[in-house]
């Protein structure tokens, strides 16, 4: 299964369709929020499954700010991550994560773009297709999963 990964689009149109054309062939797009009409886009740009949750700069309570996801077979933790505070440390991420039994932690906040582990547990930041900070190119992910195996990507966008 190949997924997208996109965060922090900040409602930019734009953007969105940078990051669909460098990832054409996804089958499903995770919005990590900020800002919550931007996934309505993404969904219909992409024409595939969007899962999102809300961002720092979304206030529509009715979206969840983290949520768990069954992706061909691989738990997903999704939030935007500024209710773990990932602009300073991940570590709150990380147990958050392993709380949860999941295998990856997705989050956004800091439009920069990571990629690292803890043990068996990766954490990924898809950076910012739209405003991307400390030096980084615009940018967007993609998740590869084959068997139960996670392959990440940072793709510029």
């Amino acid at each position: 299964m190949r997924i997208g990964v996109i965060s922090d689009t900040h409602g930019s149109a734009f953007g969105i369709e940078r990051a669909v054309r460098a990832l054409p062939d996804v089958e499903a797009w995770i919005h990590l929020g900020d800002v919550v009409p931007d996934v309505r886009t993404l969904e219909k740009r992409a024409g595939v499954p969007v899962y999102s949750v809300r961002g720092n700069c979304d206030f529509d309570a009715r979206l969840a700010a983290e949520q768990v996801l069954t992706l061909a077979g691989v738990r997903i933790f999704a939030c935007h991550g500024h209710q773990y505070g990932v602009r300073y440390d991940r570590t709150r991420l990380f147990y958050r994560a392993e709380e949860l039994q999941c295998t990856l932690a997705l989050y956004g906040h800091t439009h920069v773009s990571l990629l690292e582990a803890s043990g068996a547990l990766l954490a990924l930041n898809p950076g910012s297709p739209t405003s991307p900070r400390e030096g980084r190119a615009p940018s967007a992910a993609l998740l590869k999963i084959e068997t139960g195996t996670i392959y990440p990507e940072i793709v510029l966008v």
